[in-house]
This record gives C-alpha cells, structure tokens and sequence, in this order.
C-alpha cells in the first residue's frame, strides 16, 4: 500500500508541474522571462533534491525536472524585443 501511494502522490506531481510549466511557457513578454525564471530555478532545485533520496521513481522525476527547469531558464533567457540581431552587420 506504501508503493501505491508513493506511485500515486508522483503521478499527481507531475500533473501539477507539467500545467504550471504550461502555464508559465504561454505567458507574453516579461511576464514570460520573470516566470520561467523563477519556475526553472524551483524546478532545478527540486530536481536536484529529489536525486539525494537515491530511489528509482525519485532520481528518473528528479532528471526530468532538471531538464524541465533548464528549459525554462532558457525561455527566459529569451529576448522580447527581437530587432537587434548581434550576428547580423549593417552597410558599410
């Protein structure tokens, strides 16, 4: 019955986080950059917890979080106004 539940308390989890990380992607502007910032940083710091505890179900939720948060950081690392390219020179 312990399985089951710990079974059960990671399957909502991952419903949980996987409509906050919904929610925090479709956002505009710089509500978008503050919110996956602060998201991947929980979701980085979760993950990296939930690798201590060194069980099977724990360290394979604890990877996928770590990817998720990286993923955030890097949507929040996205520029909102995207005019100015730095790769791209003008005229001479």
């Amino acid at each position: 019955m312990g399985m089951f539940l710990k079974y059960l308390f990671f399957l909502l989890f991952w419903v949980i986080s996987s409509q906050i990380y919904c929610f925090a992607v479709h956002q505009t502007g710089v509500q978008k950059q503050e919110g996956c910032q602060k998201l991947g940083i929980l979701y980085l710091t979760i993950g990296i917890m939930s690798l201590v505890s060194r069980t099977m179900l724990s360290v394979v939720s604890g990877f996928i979080l770590i990817m998720l948060g990286l993923r955030l950081l890097s949507y929040s690392l996205d520029r909102i106004n995207k005019t100015t390219f730095i790769d791209r020179y003008g005229a001479d």
